[in-house]
């Protein structure tokens, strides 16, 4: 009976998402809660109203507060099951057959109270493992945090360099036009001549929006990596603590390393005047 009913009580604590603890959970107007990035990968590309991903209720907004009871519990369900691990026979220090429950930030590694005190980690910085498992995970939510902003800044540069091509390709059409036009009011004779001027316009022009459409390309491919790497820390942050402890430090380097790329600053209107043949 006992069994059934901590196992019902560690059910609640699962996201039906991701099938794991929640993370960063929050919980939505009808009521359910999910994890934070269950529910940005879930509603990224939808419209208001969003469905809830359970009930299917209609909810008018995207954005919620952390749930801070249900993640205080959630919490210490993942501190039980570390503490769980940590304490069978196979995984005590084989030296002394205490438990480790002291984290070695240097070493990555979980060391027991007499290990950690030896000369060999004397001088290292240690931690208790729940307190460094949860230093970890909030860690480990502001990178999330910090990937996810910078893939909405990277659609709003993408936009952002969709608009200048559309823009440049107009003002390139315009200023053809008006070329062609002060050939036929000014220079009617002169057909050859406006030929090559026109020929110059267009070159110039094109070279300019490769450089344009070069850059959206390296925008979108921007793009994927933030959303690889905002799906492999929340892969992360839904591992056992005993893992997360030990493996964040590679992933969290890499995402720090990841940089936006900036539209072209270009100004359509500057950059034909200067073409030859427009003035």
């Amino acid at each position: 009976m006992e069994s059934g009913l901590s196992q019902a009580f560690q059910e609640e604590f699962i996201c039906i998402i991701c099938r794991s603890y929640f993370t960063d959970p929050v919980t939505i107007s009808c009521g359910h809660s999910f994890c934070r990035a269950c529910l940005h990968l879930s509603w990224e590309d939808s419209l208001l109203p969003v469905q809830c991903p359970t009930c299917r209720e209609p909810c008018q907004q995207k954005d919620f507060r952390t749930s801070i009871v249900l993640k205080n519990l959630v919490s210490i369900a993942r501190q039980a099951s570390l503490m769980k691990y940590l304490s069978s026979e196979e995984n005590k220090c084989v030296i002394h057959k205490e438990i480790k429950g002291i984290f070695c930030m240097e070493n990555r590694i979980y060391l027991c109270q007499l290990c950690s005190d030896s000369h060999e980690h004397r001088g290292h910085r240690h931690c208790p493992i729940e307190a460094a498992a949860e230093d970890q995970m909030e860690r480990l939510l502001k990178q999330m945090e910090s990937i996810w902003n910078k893939i909405h800044q990277n659609e709003e540069n993408l936009e952002a360099e969709k608009r200048m091509i559309s823009l440049w390709k107009n003002c390139l059409i315009l200023r053809e036009q008006k070329k062609r036009a002060e050939y036929r009011t000014y220079y009617p004779d002169l057909s050859e001549q406006e030929e090559e001027d026109i020929e110059c316009i267009k070159e110039e022009g094109n070279y300019y929006l490769e450089k344009l459409m070069e850059s959206e390309a390296m925008i979108v491919q921007k793009g994927k990596e933030l959303t690889d790497m905002y799906q492999e820390l929340m892969a992360m942050s839904q591992e056992p603590y005993v893992v997360l402890l030990q493996d964040f430090d590679d992933v969290f380097r890499r995402s720090e390393s990841i940089q936006l790329i900036k539209p072209m600053a270009m100004k359509p209107e500057l950059y034909v005047r200067a073409l030859s043949g427009l003035d």
